[in-house]
């Protein structure tokens, strides 16, 4: 019986993309750069940041810019992060069900941590008990370390973990720390990306989610 389900937030829990796309064209047009397409920030919005920043901003080719431009990246996104991010449908409604059955509930995100807590705390007020973005003392997904410090801070085993996302980081996050992945088809990966990466269940929709937590 699952007792946490961790989510991931970006094409898990919120829509992010059309405030990720402004940033890093705002981004990239602070350094003369041409803008990129949705299509672009889809290929490689899983990334850990650094390596999102290096990704989508190849043209500067130098570590010390791309730190920089690192920072500039959250520099702007502070300014636009709820712009147009919004909730998946019947996601709110599905985690106050769960909140209600007494199943704990946090966020994993390769997100910057100061980042995700706001917006997780502005789309779902009060809602997850844990929540966490990357920080520079634990790894990022897919290494597992988070989760286990997750399970251990509910007292749980992994196997009493459903751990929720949209992505092939995702999927083999929840293979390595040994919790049970759930990818859902309506976020950044497809179904069967999703399944290639040891998903045992692709839900549909919010409500086939949570009727998939609660059979688990």
């Amino acid at each position: 019986m699952v007792k946490v389900a961790i989510f991931d937030f970006d094409g898990t829990l919120a829509n992010t993309l059309p405030d990720l796309k402004i940033t890093i064209n705002l981004t990239r047009e602070h350094y003369g750069l041409a803008p990129v397409t949705e299509a672009d920030v889809l290929r490689h919005v899983n990334n850990h940041i650094p390596r999102y920043i290096e990704l989508m901003l190849p043209e500067l080719q130098d570590a010390e810019k791309w730190k920089e431009a690192e920072q500039t990246y959250y520099a702007i996104y502070d300014h636009n992060y709820l712009n147009e991010t919004v909730p998946y449908d019947g996601i709110p409604e599905m985690l106050q069900k769960l909140k209600a059955d007494g199943i704990k509930l946090a966020v994993m995100s390769n997100k910057n941590h100061e980042h995700v807590a706001r917006m997780v705390e502005a789309l779902f007020p009060s809602v997850f008990d844990s929540v966490w973005g990357t920080i520079p003392e634990v790894p990022a997904k897919p290494n597992p370390a988070r989760a286990h410090l997750i399970a251990e801070e509910f007292g749980v085993q992994m196997n009493e973990i459903a751990f929720v996302g949209d992505s092939d980081v995702d999927m083999i996050t929840a293979v390595n720390a040994k919790a049970v992945p759930v990818g859902v088809s309506w976020g950044y990966r497809p179904a069967d990306c999703l399944k290639e990466n040891g998903a045992m269940y692709t839900p549909v929709d919010a409500a086939d989610l949570y009727n998939t937590i609660k059979s688990i």
